[in-house]
């Protein structure tokens, strides 16, 4: 059967029959960027009663190879230390961007992961400020959010032994952790049993290429199967918003900027078959723009693919500039 009209089939049959899983026994989280603190509070504050994780993202590195907390992150974790929030686990997420100088940095640095995990001295330095981080805002969780190691061998291999570090300290601590990976992470390293796993279920088409969404059915489907054999809970994370592709430039647009954009260049966008991402081309000033981007009925065609394979807790990236009726409508219809 062709896919396209498999997904037309999965999202008829989820809206006329949702499934027990989707009815109830479904975990959601969902990040906080720092850089869009005020729109993501708020819709954290919507959404409380449907998400039951929420991560104040992100911590990042100094010059000197220390975490440092933006005082953006500060405020998204006060913010969540709130009775509105009680019923929800809160984590901190570490990603291995460094500030080399004020406004200026190198993101997801493998250089950085090198100097941190390649010796027993350096993942022990790294480790104890970690533990100071727990010390200081006690949160629920903890998740590392470190990429690009390139199919690297000794550094996947320092990477592990380091997570099974944390997962002992974490355990010491009395606290979760969580672990964000790449879609392709298992065919490089082997797990360990204990932490749960976030996939990023995206980055199929975006900056790094030409148009296209974020998730298509056979990413999404080769990565569900990769991930079968990891241990513990993995947790499968979508992308919400998406990308303008125009006059050579990737811009980066959220659900609501898309919805805002394509309404002012009068383009009603189609629902890609092979995906279930919604797509739109036009020209305006001689320019050509191709718009993809995931809305509430996207992100739950993505769900229930990956239901099939038996994973039912999800994350959301990000919290911030998403339509919020729309996803009550489709994502969370069969919760209410």
């Amino acid at each position: 059967m062709k896919r396209g009209i498999w997904l037309a089939l999965i999202l008829l049959f989820g809206l006329l029959f949702p499934s027990a899983g989707q009815a109830g026994g479904l975990s959601y989280g969902a990040w906080l960027p720092y850089w869009e603190i005020g729109a993501a509070m708020d819709e954290a504050r919507q959404v409380s009663g449907r998400v039951d994780t929420f991560v104040a993202f992100a911590c990042h590195f100094n010059s000197r190879d220390q975490v440092f907390v933006p005082p953006e992150t500060h405020e998204i974790l006060s913010g969540l230390d709130d009775p509105a929030f009680s019923d929800a686990e809160i984590y901190i997420s570490i990603v291995n961007d460094v500030e080399v100088e004020y406004g200026k940095y190198e993101l997801k640095s493998a250089a950085l992961m090198k100097r941190l995990f390649m010796s027993h001295e350096s993942q022990s330095r790294h480790i104890e400020q970690l533990i100071s981080l727990i010390d200081k805002y006690s949160p629920d969780g903890l998740e590392l959010d470190y990429e690009n190691f390139r199919g690297d061998p000794d550094l996947w291999s320092s990477y592990v032994e380091m997570i099974s570090k944390v997962w002992s300290i974490c355990q010491r601590e009395g606290i979760k952790l969580r672990v964000a990976l790449e879609s392709d992470a298992p065919k490089y390293a082997t797990f360990p049993e204990g932490p749960e796993y976030s996939v990023m279920c995206y980055n199929l088409f975006g900056n790094h290429s030409g148009p296209g969404p974020k998730a298509d059915y056979k990413f999404l489907e080769q990565v569900c199967k990769l991930y079968l054999n990891v241990p513990g809970r993995v947790r499968m994370a979508f992308s919400t918003g998406g990308f303008d592709w125009a006059d050579g430039k990737t811009t980066a647009l959220t659900q609501q900027q898309a919805i805002r954009q394509l309404d002012q260049a009068g383009v009603e966008p189609q629902r890609d078959p092979l995906s279930g991402a919604m797509k739109a081309a036009y020209s305006e000033d001689g320019v050509g723009h191709e718009v993809w981007y995931a809305d509430g009925q996207t992100l739950a065609i993505w769900r229930d693919i990956c239901l099939e394979y038996g994973y039912d807790s999800f994350d959301l990236f990000r919290l911030g500039g998403n339509d919020l009726d729309d996803l009550t409508d489709t994502l969370w219809s069969a919760q209410l």
